[in-house]
């Protein structure tokens, strides 16, 4: 698989939009309780904004995606094009890398919101290293302290039972971004998990280790994370969270 996209991921998101409703349907209850405070929107790692619903889209006057796949600027504007030119939205679509100048791309955009879309946890796979990751993801919180940002992201994945018992009833969990964990995902092999979400967890149906995408602390300590699991094929499950960051308010000019 091409973590940064290509067809084949297109073509898979593309079969499976049934089979991942239940998903986009909690994604799109999140992005409803979030209310920017931006009229202008950057999305980082688009794609295609397979699992993303125009209407919040709507709200913004200006989108501006990036992405470094070459087939999501067109696949984006086939999904979404129409419904933004109904609402006056201008949308912008680039390809590029954001991160290799992130700073750069942020000053071009000084009073947009940013949302990194099920992005920042592919980087582990596009790095030599975990401290590498650890570094870039270290370096993107820096670059975004007072700037109104969200994210939504895998935190872990791996194997699920082949008997998907309770699948259609798991609900979106909601928790308060925590200081570092210290218990493991029940049944697992050494992935830190805060023990509130140990409920959340038995309902995936893990099944041998997991893999830890080093995000589960992305966010301020304090903010609201919603936990949607995504079920990518019939055996493999991502835990994806969620989370929006509001900028602090800026000092009045005298």
């Amino acid at each position: 698989m091409n973590h940064s996209g290509g067809l084949l991921w297109h073509a898979r998101a593309w079969r499976r939009q049934g089979a991942w409703r239940g998903t986009c349907s909690h994604i799109r209850q999140w992005l409803e309780q979030v209310h920017p405070n931006s009229k202008q929107l950057v999305i980082i790692g688009a794609s295609a904004g397979w699992m993303m619903p125009s209407r919040w889209l709507q709200g913004f006057e200006r989108v501006s995606t990036v992405d470094i796949d070459r087939w999501a600027a067109p696949l984006f504007r086939m999904r979404h094009g129409s419904a933004l030119k109904r609402s006056g939205t201008q949308l912008r679509c680039e390809t590029d890398d954001a991160f290799g100048d992130l700073q750069t791309l942020l000053a071009a955009h000084p009073d947009a919101a940013v949302l990194f879309d099920n992005v920042l946890g592919q980087l582990r796979f596009m790095h030599a290293s975990l401290d590498e990751t650890v570094s870039c993801l270290d370096m993107i919180k820096q670059r975004l302290v007072d700037r109104e940002w969200g994210s939504l992201h895998d935190a872990y994945s791996g194997a699920v039972r082949r008997s998907g018992r309770g699948r259609k009833k798991l609900l979106m969990f909601q928790s308060l971004q925590a200081e570092p964990a210290v218990t493991t995902l029940p049944g697992q092999d050494g992935v830190p998990i805060e023990p509130g979400l140990a409920p959340f967890a038995i309902q995936l149906e893990a099944e041998g280790a997991w893999l830890d995408h080093l995000t589960s602390q992305v966010f301020p300590s304090g903010t609201t994370v919603h936990h949607i699991a995504w079920h990518y094929s019939r055996h493999y499950c991502h835990w994806l969270q969620a989370g929006w960051v509001s900028s602090k308010p800026r000092a009045c000019r005298p």
